[in-house]
């Protein structure tokens, strides 16, 4: 069992590095479990996870398991962006559920609902939740009865009929603390949180408060890597709680801690009212600077990802009087057009809950405060100036940015050459004038040379009680690091995506070793070295091997072991003082004069 999974990880490495290798392989190449097992790990952002999905579905269909189909589909509408093939993969699960037990058709009705919800089709994911918890034997399947209860829950929050959403969130806290299992500890915290801010919209804050403060006393019931994150949520809704009973300060204080925690889950809706409530706590305390600060921060998120709700819309509000106050027109009438976007924006997101919701979004005062605004800066001539101020800018910054990449270029240029030089001085060492330029070194000089530099460090270490330990390293220790240096570059093992920690576990030695090691051998730190080893090794690959000139900068930039085109190109850069484009374009243009004249002889002060 242990070989199929080997061969399966080896695989799923060969197949990032190689995506035709997959041609290989068909639907009989392996058995449900290793595809499952092999799903379950496939990164889910390169092909592989598409390829053995397709695998899996491909398989049950050939073979006609309906539950292993059933499963296929039910992965694909996961894990398809588009929501109306998602569409079409769910209804695929409900004809294949008709040929399996009453199970499988409550999870796709939960899956049509799932899908509807992260479409924010509301009304039709309540629809189909409340069509699952009807089919789900309470007695049987209490887990799953009320997971259905907390996801209704949900729904009703999002449509803000907050007093229907605490009582399905009650009933689901009530169900999940009565286990210690942590999927029922999972559910405990998640539900309490929900109640609590279903509370906080119902205006009881005492009662929200003291549920949270419930959920704090109980968070040693949480795992580690669950703590912060669970944390930050049940303190938000406390910080909220603090701004209407008028605690702002304390409120601001509890907030501000909490905005690393959301923004690093990407929850930029809750980051939005977050900001949006830092703002009224603010304005509360007659900070009107950050005041605006934060309701700017709140449009942020408008303008980066298309979300705003009823609630926070009020910061434009806000933003377009303290403009008005100021007199400054161009920014009452951004934040009056900004503000007509994000009604035009709402009218179209709740139009499907006009049953349920009954905000009007009514924008023709905004329009006509537009109307007035724009005639305003008519009159004073302002679009007039401003045309001609960003026209005299982007024409300045275009002349600048012309002088700046001509200058960079020619540098470029000049620096290319130099390359060019230093190549034909390595290729044929004979013709230069001055030896002393290079120091070149054979490899029969290697053990020569490490023995003089293990003196010459072993002299200049004074041996104290602090050093003892940690700076100075035995003789034994130096040879040995010398003999793995020697491998690593001989044998080329820089051109893998590796850092300083992971040489020192795979050499059996310690960072610290490696790097005093590195820096009194190359006169380097270990990155520079690292990077200079790869650098050197594309230098020389690429006049053989035209290959390099075909692959793109991100291409070049794994082979070579960096993590990102732009290591690559910073590493590169630095070593040469040109751009690994500017490199790569005229070693082409000097491919294809050769190729035009091949009998030329092509100096290197002829590239342009």
């Amino acid at each position: 069992m242990l070989k199929y999974y080997f061969f399966l990880v080896l695989f799923l490495v060969f197949f990032s590095v190689n995506g035709q290798s997959f041609l290989k392989y068909n639907e009989d190449s392996f058995t449900f479990k290793q595809l499952n097992d092999t799903l379950n790990v496939a990164n889910r952002e390169d092909g592989s996870y598409r390829f053995f999905l397709q695998l899996y579905l491909n398989k049950a269909k050939k073979e006609q398991h309906t539950a292993h189909l059933f499963e296929a589909y039910y992965k694909l509408s996961g894990y398809e962006p588009s929501a109306k093939i998602a569409h079409i993969y769910i209804d695929s699960l409900f004809n294949v559920a008709k040929k399996l037990p009453e199970f499988y058709y409550i999870r796709a009705l939960q899956t049509k609902a799932t899908n509807y919800y992260y479409e924010k089709d509301y009304i039709n994911s309540l629809k189909y939740e409340l069509l699952a918890l009807d089919k789900i034997d309470k007695e049987k399947e209490p887990y799953v009865y009320y997971k259905s209860i907390y996801g209704i829950g949900l729904v009703y929050f999002h449509i803000q009929e907050y007093d229907k959403a605490y009582q399905y969130f009650n009933q689901a806290r009530m169900y999940y603390q009565k286990s210690t299992d942590y999927s029922h500890v999972q559910g405990y915290f998640n539900s309490l949180y929900r109640e609590a801010f279903a509370l906080y919209y119902l205006n009881n804050y005492a009662e929200s408060t003291n549920l949270i403060q419930t959920g704090l006393n109980k968070k040693n019931l949480l795992r580690a890597d669950d703590v912060a994150y669970k944390l930050s949520y049940f303190n938000y809704v406390l910080a909220l709680n603090m701004y209407r009973e008028k605690h702002y300060t304390e409120s601001v204080a509890l907030l501000k801690n909490q905005i690393d925690a959301i923004g690093s889950k990407n929850d930029f809706a809750n980051l939005a009212t977050l900001y949006y409530y830092m703002g009224l706590n603010y304005q509360q305390l007659n900070n009107k600077e950050n005041a605006v600060v934060y309701f700017k921060k709140t449009d942020a998120i408008f303008k980066d990802h298309k979300y705003s709700n009823p609630e926070i819309k009020e910061a434009y509000t806000y933003l377009i009087n303290h403009y008005r106050t100021q007199n400054n027109v161009n920014e009452e009438l951004f934040y009056t057009n900004r503000m007509i976007e994000v009604m035009q924006y709402l009218q179209k997101e709740y139009q499907s809950l006009s049953g349920t919701l009954h905000y009007k979004f009514d924008i023709q005062e905004l329009l006509a405060d537009k109307e007035r605004l724009e005639k305003d800066l008519n009159k004073q001539g302002i679009f007039t100036l401003y045309i001609a101020l960003a026209g005299g800018a982007i024409v300045l910054l275009l002349f600048t940015i012309a002088i700046r990449n001509s200058r960079k270029k020619r540098m470029y240029l000049k620096n290319y050459n130099n390359l060019l030089k230093e190549r034909r001085v390595q290729q044929e060492p004979d013709t230069v004038e001055n030896d002393e330029l290079y120091n070149i070194v054979t490899i029969n000089q290697t053990e020569e040379l490490a023995g003089y530099q293990w003196a010459r460090y072993s002299e200049t270490v004074v041996e104290t009680e602090e050093t003892k330990e940690n700076n100075h390293f035995s003789k034994k220790i130096w040879d040995e690091l010398t003999q793995r240096v020697t491998t690593f570059e001989e044998e080329k093992q820089f051109l893998r995506c590796i850092t300083l920690n992971d040489l020192a576990t795979e050499w059996n030695s310690n960072r610290t070793y490696i790097s005093k090691y590195i820096n009194q051998t190359k006169a380097k730190q270990f990155t520079d070295y690292l990077n200079d080893l790869r650098i050197d090794y594309f230098l020389k690959a690429s006049v053989t091997d035209k290959k390099w000139y075909k692959l793109k900068i991100e291409a070049i930039a794994r082979e070579l072991g960096f993590t990102s085109a732009r290591s690559f190109s910073s590493a590169f850069l630095k070593k040469t003082k040109i751009s690994p484009s500017f490199y790569l374009k005229k070693e082409k243009e000097k491919e294809n004069l050769k190729e035009k004249q091949p009998f030329i002889a092509i100096e290197a002060s002829q590239v342009s």
